[in-house]
This record gives C-alpha cells, sequence and structure tokens, in this order.
C-alpha cells in the first residue's frame, strides 16, 4: 500500500529531522556555531590531510633493542638447555649483537653448540673463535624477517591507535628499512599524538617477593628523577627504560617496588580493556578482560599469594600494586590508580591496540598545510554544486515540477543523511570523498527513475494513479536493491583493502547507498501517500 500507517509517517518524519539536526553543525557559518554548546558545535565532519593540513611525524623504530632483548631471553634459554644436559658455561655476555659463551675447560665446545642449535633451529649462526669461546648470533635472513615483522606490526598498531574506528583517513606507511610515517588530517598540536603512538604499552602483572632481582620505578619517582636524567646528553641517547628504571631506584630508592623477575601474566592475555568508573568511589579505572589461559594464570596466581602485592607495570613503571585481597577468578579485573579521565581513555586504548614490539622514537615532525587547500575545496564544492544543478535540472524536465520536486527533496535528504552519518562517525572528508559525494547526487536520483519509469507504464496499461504508484514502487524494488547491493560491496571492498584517498572515496560512496535506499523509497512514499490523500488526483502527471 502506498499510504504508510501513521506511526511509519512519524518515524521516517523523525529519522529525517534527526539527521537535519546531525548535520546542521557542518552547515551553519562558525560565528553561529560559537554560540552553541561544544559538544554539538563539535559534530562536525573533519577535512582530510590533502584539504586542511595536519600533523607530520617521522618515527625511528628501535629494532636494535628487540635484538638486545632476544639475546637477553635466548641466553636464559641457553643456561636452562645446558643445565639439562649437565653442560656448563663460564659466563655468557651479550654486545647487544651476538651471545658470547666462555666455556670451561674441558667442556665440549661441540656438543654445546649443537644443543644451542636445537633452542632455535636454523636460525641460529654459532661459530667457535677459540677452543673455550662460542659466538651466538642470529643469521642475516633471520634478523631481516625479524625486522618486517617488527615494522609491519608496529605500522598495525600505531594505525588502531590513530584511527581505531577507521574513519580519520591517516597515511602510515613504511619509510626505509627502521622508519614509520605518519600523517593525521586536522592535527594541530602534535604532542598528545605523539604521546599516544610512541608509548610501548608493555603490560606485565608481577608479583613482589622474597629474592626479587628486578627495581621498577613508580610513577611519581619516575616523574620527579627522569627531568633530571633528560637533560643529561648520556641518557638522552639511552633507550634501554630498563636501564634507565634501574638508575632511577639507585637515585631514589623510596620511590621503587622490588619485583620478581617472573611475568605472571602478560598483556598479551587481554581481550579487551575499556575505561570507566569505579562504582563505590567513582574514580576513573580501567577494566580488562583476559584470554582463557591468562584467566586460568591470574587465578592461579591470586589464589596462592592472598594478602601479597600485585605490580602492574606499564611500559617499566608500577602503576598500581594493590594488595591481593581473594582469589580473581573470573578472567577480569580492573586497574585503579590516580587517574584522570583521559588518562584512563589513553590507558585503555593503548592497551586494546596492543604493546608496540619497538621503541618508537621521533626524529622528525611538523605541522604540513593541505597539499591543495582552498583550491581543491573550492573546485570540489563546484564540481559538486554544477552536478547537482543539472541532476535537479533534468528530474524537473523528466518528470515535472512535482514529481521531480519529489525526487529532488529525497536527494537533498539524502545529502544531509550522508553529512550526518559522516559527522557521527567522525569520518574525514578527503578530494576523494568529494568525488563520492557528487556521484551519490546521481545515484541518489536514480532509484527515483526507476520507480517514476516503471509508475509511467502501470499508467499506460490503465491503472489509476493510486494503484499505479503502489504496483512501481513494488516493482522496482528488487531492481534498485540489487544495484545499490552490489555497488555497497564494491565500497566494503575498497574500504576494507584500500586505504587513504581509496578509503574516502569508499566512505561516502557506502553512506550514500545506504542513505539513498532511505530517502528514494521511504522518504518519497511517504511525501507521495501524503500529497495523493490531500490532492485525491485521478491523473498524473509525470
Amino acid at each position: 500500500m502506498l499510504n504508510l500507517p501513521r506511526w511509519q509517517n512519524w518515524t521516517i518524519t523523525g529519522v529525517t529531522l534527526l539527521s537535519l539536526l546531525l548535520a546542521l553543525p557542518n552547515l551553519l557559518p562558525g560565528a553561529v556555531l560559537r554560540y552553541l554548546p561544544s559538544w554539538y558545535a563539535n559534530n562536525v565532519i573533519n577535512l582530510g590531510l590533502d584539504l586542511s593540513g595536519g600533523a607530520h611525524l617521522l618515527f625511528d623504530v628501535d629494532i636494535r633493542s628487540v635484538v638486545r632483548q632476544r639475546l637477553i631471553d635466548l641466553s636464559d634459554s641457553i643456561r636452562i638447555e645446558l643445565r639439562k644436559q649437565q653442560l656448563q658455561a663460564r659466563d655468557i655476555t651479550s654486545d647487544g649483537t651476538a651471545l658470547t659463551l666462555t666455556l670451561r675447560e674441558g667442556t665440549d665446545a661441540a656438543r654445546v653448540a649443537q644443543v644451542i642449535r636445537d633452542i632455535e633451529p636454523g636460525v641460529l649462526d654459532v661459530t667457535n673463535p677459540s677452543p673455550t669461546t662460542l659466538r651466538v648470533a642470529y643469521t642475516q635472513q633471520e634478523l631481516t624477517q625479524r625486522r618486517q615483522q617488527v615494522l609491519d606490526q608496529s605500522i598495525e598498531i600505531v594505525r588502531k591507535r590513530v584511527d581505531e574506528t577507521g574513519t580519520k583517513e591517516p597515511t602510515i606507511q613504511r619509510q626505509g628499512d627502521e622508519r614509520i610515517l605518519v600523517q593525521v588530517p586536522g592535527v594541530e598540536n602534535p604532542d598528545e599524538l605523539i604521546k599516544l603512538i610512541s608509548t610501548t604499552a608493555k603490560m606485565e602483572f608481577r608479583l613482589e617477593g622474597v629474592g626479587a632481582t628486578i627495581l621498577r620505578p613508580t610513577k611519581e619517582g619516575w616523574d620527579q628523577v627522569w627531568p633530571e636524567l633528560a637533560a643529561s646528553e648520556r641518557w638522552q641517547k639511552e633507550t634501554n627504560k630498563t636501564l634507565i628504571a634501574e638508575e632511577i631506584c639507585r637515585r631514589q630508592p623510596s620511590a621503587c617496588m622490588p619485583v620478581s623477575r617472573r611475568v605472571v601474566v602478560s598483556g598479551e592475555e587481554l581481550t579487551d580493556a575499556q575505561a570507566t568508573f569505579d562504582q563505590q568511589t567513582n574514580r576513573p579505572i580501567v577494566s580488562f578482560r583476559f584470554t582463557t589461559s591468562g584467566g586460568r594464570a591470574f587465578c592461579r596466581a591470586t589464589t596462592d599469594n592472598v594478602g601479597k602485592p600485585l605490580a602492574i607495570v606499564l611500559d617499566e613503571r608500577v602503576i598500581s600494586a594493590p594488595v591481593i585481597q581473594s582469589s580473581i577468578c573470573g578472567g577480569s579485573g580492573i586497574i585503579t590508580g590516580n587517574f584522570t579521565v583521559q588518562q584512563t581513555n589513553e590507558l585503555a586504548l593503548q592497551l586494546r591496540s596492543g604493546a608496540l614490539p619497538a621503541t618508537l622514537t621521533v626524529i622528525e615532525r611538523r605541522t604540513v598545510g593541505a597539499d591543495l587547500g582552498a583550491d581543491a575545496i573550492r573546485a570540489g564544492t563546484i564540481a559538486a554544486i554544477v552536478g547537482t544543478v543539472l541532476v535537479i535540472a533534468f528530474m524537473f524536465l523528466a518528470y515535472g515540477p512535482i514529481f521531480g520536486g519529489f525526487a529532488n527533496l529525497a536527494m537533498a535528504v539524502n545529502l544531509l543523511m550522508v553529512f550526518a552519518g559522516m559527522s557521527l562517525l567522525g569520518a574525514s572528508l578527503t578530494l576523494p570523498g568529494i568525488a563520492g559525494l557528487v556521484l551519490t547526487v546521481g545515484m541518489a536520483v536514480d532509484s527515483n527513475v526507476l520507480i517514476y519509469e516503471r509508475v509511467r507504464e502501470e499508467q499506460d496499461l490503465g491503472r489509476p494513479p493510486i494503484s499505479a504508484l503502489t504496483a512501481g514502487y513494488e516493482r522496482a524494488l528488487s531492481a534498485i536493491i540489487d544495484a545499490n547491493l552490489t555497488t555497497l560491496i564494491a565500497g566494503i571492498l575498497m574500504f576494507g583493502f584500500g586505504s587513504g584517498p581509496i578509503k574516502g572515496f569508499a566512505t561516502t560512496l557506502s553512506l550514500g547507498l545506504l542513505t539513498s535506499m532511505f530517502s528514494s523509497i521511504i522518504f518519497t512514499r511517504m511525501v507521495l501517500g501524503l500529497w495523493l490523500r490531500h490532492r485525491r488526483t485521478k491523473a498524473l502527471v509525470i
């Protein structure tokens, strides 16, 4: 039926008005927005890097620290395996690129070398510089592969932190063998962005116990002593946070907490982290959930250590050290501390995105202007206006002032809904996005063209107005869905596998297709039903 129930008419009208309300901040001048609440006035579409400029950051990925840490882990494994085989090494040292084993007199060097090779088959290069010395290093192929893995993982984590929703369209790409280029549109002050990106966010749960061998500074100690170290030329070059932490603890022992070398649960076992509030104190906290294996390990640790402190270590700092009151076996927990709301949001985002595999150091930072700027906006706006005017003129000429006017009204509603959707998603509008909007204008009236042509056919067969319109909508529906669905699939694939400009085009195109289904089928059906109810026309001029 063409006439819709009253509740459906009110629902369609409400959705249309809500879209207008959400899109309005994008259409109002700045002088008017200043008098509106900030939460509403700031709900606008961001301009992409090619239109508005943004932050340009170049990070150096500390691959060497990854190799150093891997060699430290390897040395522990070597000691354990040699002990199992009743072999001994007098000393194991590392220079950051290889391990040097000093053997005791009479130790079978060939047998020790084979034990070491079996620890990580195919990736260790073991040489024998002297009868009592072995040199262990990773092969060049393994180092190259590891460097690629660290870079790829770092890029993916940076992308999650910068653009968790996938709508800001940053440029994040590899540059050279050990660098990552990050460009984010609309960012004027890159300091907060640098802090968000470069924080390693390596979280560990460690127990305080007898024989603890690692010292970690509390946040207060770090903040008190670190400014002094930062001014030192030596520590400006030092990237090993463990050494920095130990130096702080040496200078201010009261600010440190001894923790066990053994990690109870690592941050890799987290599946989710959210910023929330403590229901009793209303203080900002971070809630988290473990994987199944992580939950079991956490349950065992808390069951066996009731009454003992559990240190939550983030990037070499103890951010919280609560005393275990009882077993925690639900697979979840909370992190408390003297956090602000912003700090809990940042911490939760960093934990969700995962820990960086290597330290990122900013080696270049600047705020860049738009690549195309005002000229691109002006040209894109002119193209959109010209395209819209031509489409409006065509619909009036082809279908008359009434039906052409309804189709053009639906097109306007469609554009409003696209703007509203982009505002809600926080999407960025790029020059390719403007091209997607121009295409959306044409797609918005395409469905009405199919409907009107069907109505003409039904009217030529002698059907009355209401029957012709009803049949036109019903028979054109399948063709409209097929056409929009196939194009929507292409848009989703472009968004999923594309990047940068391709995502900008896919965002506006996909939103336009979804909203055009509402505006051209549902909205115009309501408007035509109301018009026929009041006009009671006996013939359709279409």
